[in-house]
């Protein structure tokens, strides 16, 4: 048999039927995504947790807390306080534009 003919035999193999399923459940188990958030959450900077946490309704001093460390229920309020900065920083995209791009006479009444 020539190695065309060879190579075309063993990408014909059918992969393992549980090696299947188990791919399969992860992508729709969440595990990847909250893999992916993790690495996030805990990559972040110390004042931007203490952030997220107060906007939840934590004490800001569980900021040093890893992700993993949560309970499904401080998990949530994590998640609450992502939402809630992520809409008050859209109204001022909307209302305002970029807010990077605010200047510091543009909030100053002495300036």
């Amino acid at each position: 048999m020539n190695q065309l003919a060879h190579k075309q035999e063993q990408q014909q193999e059918a992969p393992n039927a549980q090696e299947s399923i188990e791919s399969c459940r992860a992508l729709f188990s969440g595990s990847a995504r909250r893999a992916k958030l993790r690495k996030y959450y805990n990559s972040l900077p110390d004042k931007t947790r203490g952030l997220i946490l107060i906007a939840g309704g934590m004490p800001p001093k569980d900021y040093q807390r890893k992700f993993e460390d949560f309970t499904d229920l401080e998990l949530h309020k994590v998640r609450k306080g992502m939402c809630y900065l992520k809409d008050a920083i859209a109204g001022f995209d909307f209302h305002l534009g970029d807010v990077r791009r605010l200047r510091h006479y543009q909030f100053s009444s002495t300036h």
